[in-house]
């Protein structure tokens, strides 16, 4: 039930609200979270802000490669969450990236359990240029 899913590689966080969370893996552009005790609430689901909080990382760190590591902000984020996930379940997202302009960047990503979609996710993230 722990450690990296096959072919993963752990993400290093540096965030210091984020190095709670971990760890998470990711193979290519695809991302893992293992779902911990720690993570689900009362009813023993995994809570809707660790969701949250995990899209945020998956989906903005998808977006630091897509622009060569230009620092960005969340501007919006858009959740619909379909089904529960519960302690030790797996998981994965591939982010998408839907639109580029000059200042923003549009990503969308199904997170997944087995096959299963439970959350759905679309973000606009606000470039702020490099220094």
């Amino acid at each position: 039930m722990s450690g990296a899913p096959q072919g993963f590689s752990e993400i290093k966080l540096i965030d210091p609200f984020e190095i709670h969370t971990g760890p998470v893996w990711r193979k290519d552009g695809t991302y893992a979270f293992r779902v911990a005790e720690h993570h689900c609430n009362m009813r023993g689901v995994v809570h809707g802000g660790m969701l949250m909080t995990l899209a945020d990382m998956t989906l903005g760190g998808a977006v630091w490669d897509a622009t060569d590591r230009e620092p960005s902000v969340t501007l919006n984020m858009q959740t619909q969450f379909l089904k529960p996930a519960k302690a030790g379940d797996l998981i994965e997202v591939t982010p998408e990236l839907t639109r580029r302009t000059r200042g923003f960047v549009f990503m969308r990503g199904d997170f997944k359990v087995g096959g299963e979609t439970v959350m759905t996710v679309q973000s606009v993230w606000k470039l702020l240029g490099k220094d």
